[in-house]
């Protein structure tokens, strides 16, 4: 069983705790906000030396893959096109490439040159898929992009499976942006979305605590609304979720929503790693350290919230936990 961390346990680790805020503050003290994400983020792709699970900091993508490898099954033909926003570099894609049938072209869309190139590379070394539309830039920004640049992005009604994995925390509004990539998909097609419930994921409750301290994102009540407005939207119906349905029928894009919430968690080889990962998401874009006093307060303070606890058995022994709840949502063009 895991040794829960409560709040009389986190007093007598205080100094863990303030060695934890130091070690962060000495390692993201001036860096952009981009390179403090890189050095975030890349604590989640630590693979396990041993091979027991597909990486170190989280199980969220050895939860969805699986789902994934399902949905490509049932949605991708030989010689089909799949789109992957806000894709990354290619390292998630890579879990389940070799499930994608013969001939499959792969349009991607990533702000971040850098690893856009790197995906790119990685489609040229599979010889069983064609690569597609490519486009560095946001989402938000997609048809104004492609008509300024004169590149053609996959027509509306060309794909069988639109990709969103843990990039809609970065689009502006989130409705909108859904309606945008089922309306890439065909009759029968289906978009693959994989979100965190920040309602009571860690991510999104460092976030509340950084604004309850003073801390400002640029729009406080927006970014805490958009954490409810995902759980209405995207969250399993029968708790009050699964809106997004609705919204698409009324934009003349139906769809049958399919919704599974996977108990997902963030972990850690120290505390340090628990800090540093509170900024993999809205709080990325915030500039300065403040962000990682207010996710120290939380753990140190709040840590029944965050479920904080160190794994005492399986293939994460030793190291320290928070809950980082992801929903799978599967939306199937219906005509």
């Amino acid at each position: 069983m895991p040794i829960q961390i409560d709040r009389k346990i986190a007093e007598t680790l205080a100094p863990q705790f303030d060695e934890a805020r130091e070690l962060v503050r000495n390692e993201f003290h001036g860096l952009d906000t981009h390179r403090q994400y890189r050095n975030a983020f890349a604590r989640l792709l630590k693979p396990d030396p041993l091979g027991r699970v597909l990486m170190m900091g989280t199980d969220q993508r050895d939860m969805f893959a699986p789902e994934l490898r399902r949905v490509i099954e049932t949605s991708v033909p030989s010689d089909g096109h799949i789109f992957d926003f806000g894709a990354g570099d290619g390292q998630t894609f890579a879990l389940v490439a070799d499930s994608v049938p013969q001939g499959t072209r792969v349009s991607i869309e990533e702000p971040n040159p850098e690893y856009l190139a790197n995906y790119r590379a990685f489609l040229k070394t599979k010889a069983h898929l064609r690569p597609g539309a490519a486009l560095a830039v946001a989402f938000d920004e997609i048809d104004a992009a492609a008509e300024r640049s004169g590149k053609k992005l996959p027509l509306d009604g060309s794909i069988d499976l639109g990709l969103a994995l843990h990039m809609i925390y970065f689009v502006n509004d989130l409705a909108t942006s859904i309606i945008r990539m089922v309306r890439f998909l065909k009759p029968g097609g289906a978009l693959f979305v994989v979100v965190t419930d920040e309602t009571v994921g860690y991510t999104g409750l460092a976030l509340k605590n950084f604004i309850e301290m003073g801390g400002d994102t640029g729009d406080n009540r927006r970014h805490l609304a958009v954490i409810d407005e995902r759980r209405r939207l995207l969250g399993v119906p029968a708790e009050g979720g699964g809106a997004i349905a609705e919204v698409l029928g009324a934009a003349g894009t139906p769809v049958e929503i399919n919704v599974r919430r996977q108990p997902s968690r963030l972990y850690g080889h120290n505390l340090a790693d628990l800090v540093a990962l509170s900024s993999i998401a809205l709080l990325a874009g915030i500039e300065g350290l403040d962000k990682y006093e207010a996710a120290t307060a939380l753990l140190r303070h709040n840590p029944e919230a965050a479920d904080l606890r160190i794994e005492d058995d399986g293939p994460r022994k030793g190291m320290w936990s928070v809950t980082q709840p992801q929903w799978v949502a599967v939306l199937r063009r219906t005509r």
